[in-house]
This record gives C-alpha cells, sequence and structure tokens, in this order.
C-alpha cells in the first residue's frame, strides 16, 4: 500500500490523546488484519463508559489504515485474476489444457450438446470473467482513491467532523446500501463504514471465487487420474522389457553421472586445489628449496672471491653479498677481465677458474629463476583452462534446469514473480508503472479513479526501482540508500492525495523528472 498514506494515518493515530479506560491502544489497533477484529474493538469503545470522541476516532483511522491495504490487495488480485483470463484467449495450447483441466465441471454444468461445452465456450467465458473483474477492479480502485482524498482533504477538520466524514464517505466509496446521514452519532457511523467494508470484501471474495485462477486440484487432478494408468502401462512395460529398460537406464545414468561427476564435480575440485595450492610446489619444474640452495651457494662463492683476492673487510663482504642478492657482479666481472689479460698466470693463481665458476653458478641460477617463471605461467594457464573447461557444463546443467522450470510454471498456469524472473522483469514493471502513471494524467476519468490506479502504479514502481538500485549499487552501501531515499521521495509526492486545480499536471511534470532520473535505470534492452 502508499507508504505516504500510511504513514499519514500512523501519525493522526499517534495524535490523537491516550485512550480512555478500556479502549484499544495504537498499537493494538495497527495489528488487527480483520473486520472481525476491527468491529470488537469497536464494540469495546461504544460501550465503555466515559469513551470521547478521541477513542472512537482512533477506531475510525485503524479502519481506514486496514481497508487502504486491502483494497490495494483486493486490486492486485483481480488484476492477477483478468491477466490469468487473457493469457486463456490468447494462447490456444494454454485454453486447450485448461478446458481439459476442467472438463469435468463443464460437463456436469452444461450438457455436451451445447454450444457453451467446447474451447469456443471456455473462450467466451473467459472473457466473460475478464469482464466481471474488470468492472470489480474498477470498483475497487475508485473506492480506493475516494478513500485517499477523503483523508487528505479531512486534515484540516476538527477530530469529530473528520472522522464522521471519513466514515460517510468510506460508505459512499464501497456503495453502501444505508445512508449514513452527517448528523448520525459516531458510533453509528463507524459500524456503518465496518459493515460497508466487510461487504466489499464479502462481494470480492466472491468475484475470485468466481472469476478467479482455478486452484491446484483443477491443475493436478488429471494427473492424479491419469497416475494409475502410466504406473500401470509402466509396470507392464518394465515386466516385459525389463533388461532393455534397465540397460537404457543404466546409459541414461551413465550420461547423467558423467555430466555431473566427470565435466562438473572433478573439474571444479581440481580448480579448487589450484585455487587453494597458490604459489606452493606441486609437479613444478624447478623446486623452490633448490632455487635457494644456488642463490646461497652463488653468494658463499662470490664471498670467498672478495675475502681471497680482493682482501675485503667484513663490512664489504657484506656489501658484495648484498650486491649479489639483486644480481650485481661487477667486480667479480672485474676480477675475470683482469685475469683474462694474463691467462696464464690467472690460471696458475686460480682466479681465472673461480670466477669462471662463478659465471657458471650464476647461469644456472639465472636459468632457475626463468623457469619458475614458467611454472607460475603454467598454474596460472591451468588455472584458466579450468574455469574454461567448467563453464560448458555449468550452462547445460542451467539449461536443463531453467527449462523444466519454466514448463512446470506453464503447466500450472503459474505467472513468474518479480524475483524470480530477474532485473530485466523488475525494469519492465517499472517501465510499464511509469508509462501508465503518464497515461493517468491525461486521461479524463473522474479524480478518484485516477488517484487509485495511481497508487498501484506507484506501489509497483517502488517495489521494482528498490530491487533496481540494490542491484546497480551493489557493495555501495552509502550510495544505496541515497538513491532509495530519493526514490521514496518522488514516488511519495505522486502518490499525495492533494488535488488542487493543478495536481495532475503537476504530478505530470514530476513524472518528466522521474523519467529524465531513473530512465536509465529501468531503460528495458
Amino acid at each position: 500500500m502508499s507508504m505516504a498514506v500510511h504513514a499519514s494515518i500512523g501519525d493522526a493515530l499517534y495524535a490523537l490523546p491516550e485512550p480512555s479506560g478500556r479502549t484499544s491502544s495504537v498499537s493494538t489497533l495497527l495489528r488487527l488484519r480483520t473486520c472481525a477484529a476491527l468491529g470488537t474493538a469497536l464494540a469495546r469503545t461504544r460501550h465503555e463508559p466515559g469513551a470521547t470522541d478521541a477513542d472512537m476516532a482512533r477506531v475510525v483511522y485503524a479502519v481506514y489504515f486496514h481497508v487502504t491495504n486491502t483494497l490495494m490487495s483486493d486490486a492486485r488480485a483481480l488484476q492477477e485474476a483478468e491477466s490469468y483470463w487473457r493469457r486463456i484467449q490468447k494462447e490456444p495450447l494454454r485454453a486447450g489444457l485448461l478446458w481439459l483441466q476442467t472438463l469435468p465441471a463443464r460437463i456436469t454444468t452444461r450438457p455436451p450438446h451445447t454450444h457453451g461445452w467446447g474451447l469456443r465456450g471456455l473462450r467466451a467465458d473467459a472473457e466473460a470473467k475478464c469482464s466481471r473483474l474488470r468492472r470489480a477492479r474498477a470498483a475497487t480502485v475508485r473506492a480506493l482513491g475516494m478513500l485517499v482524498m477523503a483523508w487528505y482533504a479531512s486534515e484540516t477538520q476538527p477530530v469529530s467532523e473528520r472522522t464522521s466524514y471519513l466514515c460517510r464517505v468510506g460508505c459512499d466509496a464501497m456503495s453502501y446500501d444505508e445512508h449514513v446521514d452527517a448528523k448520525a452519532s459516531l458510533d453509528v457511523a463507524a459500524a456503518a463504514l465496518l459493515d460497508a467494508v466487510a461487504m466489499h470484501e464479502s462481494g470480492v471474495s466472491r468475484v475470485l471465487q468466481a472469476c478467479g485462477v482455478p486452484g491446484l486440484w483443477t491443475h493436478a487432478w488429471p494427473l492424479v487420474i491419469v497416475y494409475p494408468l502410466i504406473s500401470w502401462a509402466a509396470a507392464t512395460l518394465v515386466y516385459r522389457h525389463g533388461a532393455d529398460i534397465f540397460a537404457q537406464i543404466t546409459t541414461a545414468w551413465d550420461a547423467v553421472q558423467g555430466l555431473v561427476v566427470g565435466w562438473i564435480y572433478v573439474p571444479a575440485m581440481r580448480l579448487l586445489d589450484t585455487l587453494r595450492a597458490g604459489r606452493k610446489e606441486r609437479a613444478l619444474l624447478v623446486r623452490r628449496d633448490s632455487l635457494v640452495a644456488d642463490e646461497q651457494s652463488l653468494e658463499r662463492m662470490v664471498e670467498a672471491l672478495g675475502r681471497d683476492t680482493l682482501h675485503m673487510n667484513a663490512s664489504q663482504l657484506a656489501a658484495l653479498a648484498e650486491r649479489t642478492r639483486t644480481g650485481d657482479l661487477t667486480q667479480v666481472w672485474q676480477v675475470y677481465e683482469s685475469a683474462m689479460r694474463a691467462p696464464l698466470r690467472g690460471f696458475l693463481s686460480g682466479s681465472l677458474l673461480r670466477t669462471l665458476l662463478i659465471q657458471v653458478q650464476k647461469a644456472k641460477v639465472d636459468l632457475e629463476v626463468a623457469l619458475s617463471g614458467i611454472d607460475w605461467l603454467l598454474k596460472s594457464q591451468e588455472l584458466l583452462l579450468g574455469a574454461v573447461g567448467l563453464a560448458p557444463a555449468l550452462a547445460l546443467v542451467y539449461l536443463l534446469y531453467a527449462g523444466l522450470r519454466r514448463s512446470v510454471r506453464w503447466v500450472s498456469g503459474r505467472k513468474l514473480s518479480l524475483h524470480a524472473s530477474g532485473i530485466v522483469q523488475a525494469r519492465f514493471e517499472a517501465w510499464q508503472a511509469l508509462r501508465h502513471a503518464d497515461k493517468l494524467c491525461a486521461d479524463d476519468a473522474d479524480d478518484a479513479s485516477k488517484l487509485g490506479y495511481l497508487l498501484l502504479d506507484a506501489s509497483t514502481l517502488r517495489t521494482a526501482l528498490h530491487i533496481l538500485i540494490r542491484h546497480a549499487c551493489m557493495g555501495h552501501h552509502t550510495m544505496r540508500t541515497r538513491l532509495l531515499d530519493e526514490v521514496e521521495a518522488d514516488i511519495s509526492a505522486l502518490e499525495c492525495g492533494h488535488l488542487s486545480r493543478d495536481g495532475w499536471s503537476g504530478r505530470a511534470h514530476l513524472l518528466t523528472r522521474m523519467w529524465h532520473s531513473w530512465g536509465q535505470l529501468i531503460r528495458v534492452p
């Protein structure tokens, strides 16, 4: 229901004086969900000695809180039922399936030779039900608009006058047969309002019972009836061709097992092992310990050369070791170049041979470093190939699941819910709600009906935009909160029931701004 209207009713309830005697409190009244419970609260207030007009107003306001929410729910239920019968009219296959599902009821109500017994009669019934549902929805929406307009129009009236006015408008909105006089006492007017609400709920219940979506038993009974026949045929078939069927089942099971285990489970476990291992060694070209040992050996060989040939002290040897770890062997190459000027003397002194061995060790370390890089590259490619190999199997499983789910929903006649159908459906719902609201501003219908339909569209728009914003701002809590506040401010302004001379033109300007503000978010691909 409109959050703006409910917030206004809640504020008005808490602004009333405290309950007197044993009359119901605000928190108790807001928890009541049926006309019978509200009638009990009204009776307690009427028979409580010393009850004030504020006590009676508290009950009437709670009735408004209940009835506005009920009218919104009723309008949605009527709309869903009408959409169902519209699909029956437009889809021959669905109409044929429903004809089979409703066959027993049609046989008992119409002889087979009558015109209404066949598929054409089913479509005629669907058209009649659509018309009845459309009229009931129009009356419900108009009643909702009248109640909201009356609530906002009576804001400046004293409590007793406002309560009496709300009761009279409520009875008129729900076409209550008995006229409530303006001079009637508050308890009589409140009782009439509750009777009107109960009468309306009963009428909507009758319409939905006669024209609503068929129940689960209607959809399921062919399967229940056919199941024993299918079971008997299956048992006979298994008895006669048991070996062949068992072989086919085994083959199908092997295929499923190969898909789930061989193409999904095992690759997924390998992928997890690769992710868990990280840089740990597993069938590497070069072991990490081997590389560390060779680097330390090179460092010791350079330090020995610096100590024996270059006669370095401790600090110079430490600096030489640090440069060796970074790959700088300039001083070693200088010794090598000096020995090469007199190769024979350098060979006899051992400096040439030591520098050559250091070069060999350095080349070995460089080679192991290069192979370590290749190891890491191979492991990263292993991760990539594992993910690529897993993707097709997951896609196939998802397609099978989605197809089975859609088939079940189609057979059961259920409409995909907003959350189940995803972001695209939410965008379509938001776009459709804004488009309907735009058309209402230019419509010539009475203000009550226009406001009622607008409240329905605003409620749909609020739900869809909340889904889209949460999806778009995933991980950005502050941005999501700010955008949701802006959406709520726009929709609350759209729902406001004050209808001045330029009220609908003001809403048209607001809708134009909402198209500019949220159009990119609700763009349907």
